[in-house]
């Protein structure tokens, strides 16, 4: 039988060494990211956030949108065990805050002209999207110490708004998140309630996770 891959890092090991010099991103501005230099960004990011005191099973949060920064920095967060929370662009500013309050994250990626809503937030590290930067440094302890990443470790918090405002959460452990990013086949496991999620992590990271490229913005 053949062997399934279903953490992001296995995902990404095998992508990073079988396309390495292949395009993994196209810019806007006419310039592409290899995923050679995608894996190194990473890996920068993931040192950065280690040095903060983020580690396996911290909580991330970050913006979504279709930038280098945002995909690389997604791929550090799960890469290195921790719990991406996805703040999607849409939320009206009761329903970050509302999430914030709720998840209590370590750190925080956001767009320098976001940060008017996640500066109140208590206890957490502030990075910059655009250059991985600390805006604001919290003193920590590491949490858990860096040990190797699981099927079962979760990877991803999602949350959709419903019709009335409310939100529904859904988390993903890095198995189902591999399953339902790469695998079209299981198209009908997704949940109506996700699906818009679901579908902009497709757009952008499943692509990668395949060796394919993604276009994205400067």
């Amino acid at each position: 039988m053949k062997n399934v891959i279903c953490t992001i890092p296995s995902m990404l090991a095998k992508v990073g060494k079988k396309f390495a010099s292949k395009t993994a991103m196209f810019l806007n501005n006419g310039n592409k990211i290899s995923f050679d230099d995608m894996m190194w960004d990473v890996s920068l990011t993931s040192r950065a956030l280690k040095e903060q005191g983020i580690s396996k099973n911290s909580k991330v949060a970050i913006f979504m949108d279709n930038s280098p920064q945002c995909v690389e920095s997604f791929l550090a967060i799960t890469k290195m065990g921790a719990v991406a929370v996805l703040l999607n662009y849409s939320f009206t500013e009761n329903q970050i805050k509302e999430i914030l309050d709720a998840e209590k994250p370590d750190a925080i990626f956001v767009s320098d002209y976001k940060l008017n809503l996640v500066l109140g937030t208590e206890n957490a590290t502030i990075l910059a999207i655009d250059d991985n930067r600390v805006l604001k440094q919290v003193s920590r302890q590491v949490k858990n110490s860096i040990t190797a990443v699981e099927e079962k470790d979760n990877a991803v918090v999602m949350f959709t708004p419903t019709e009335n405002g409310s939100l529904i959460k859904q988390t993903l452990t890095q198995k189902a998140f591999v399953e339902l990013t790469t695998d079209v086949k299981k198209k009908s496991f997704i949940p109506r309630s996700v699906t818009n999620a679901v579908e902009g992590l497709k757009a952008f990271v499943a692509p990668i996770l395949r060796g394919f490229a993604i276009k994205t913005t400067n």
